[in-house]
């Protein structure tokens, strides 16, 4: 396993690079299949048994890569939200509140240039007051998260 994992970072740093394995094993996969099989009388480019250990490496410095992020989650505290790992799932919730509220407003538009007997069945303001709060409460949850990220180190 690659001593990266090991090494001390922020874990903003970890972030960016679990998103980078995560390409490098799509692409190592990609790298694979154009080689597994070739005709009688030719070679492949690459070697596939390399290609798979590289693979084989990247997904093992992943997971332990995700591990320490998640134990890092778990044990950070975020102010006035409890765990990091609480306040993802937070955030989470409320991304998709916002996503269904927006919607239900959509849908409940009422074309103009249709039939003048329909009328929406629920208030658009305060659809558009709680979505306007929920925008608001995705923000103020999702710097504190930024932030503590880049000033948090990575558990072991």
């Amino acid at each position: 396993m690659p001593t990266e994992n090991k090494r001390k970072m922020k874990l903003a740093e970890a972030l960016l690079l679990r998103s980078d394995l995560l390409k490098k094993i799509e692409h190592i996969q990609n790298r694979i299949r154009p080689v597994l099989i070739v005709s009688d009388d030719k070679q492949p480019q690459e070697d596939p048994i390399k290609l798979l250990a590289q693979l084989r490496d990247a997904i093992q410095e992943l997971e332990t890569l995700v591990i320490r992020i998640n134990k890092t989650n778990n044990e950070t505290e975020i102010k006035e939200e409890g765990s990091l790992m609480e306040a993802l799932a937070k955030r989470g919730s409320i991304k998709m509140l916002a996503e269904k509220l927006r919607n239900i407003r959509y849908a409940a538009q009422i074309d103009n240039s249709g039939d003048v007997n329909l009328k929406a069945t629920i208030d658009i303001k305060k659809l558009q007051i709680e979505m306007d709060q929920t925008g608001r409460d995705f923000r103020n949850i999702d710097s504190k998260i930024q932030e503590l990220n880049w000033l948090t180190d990575l558990k072991d």
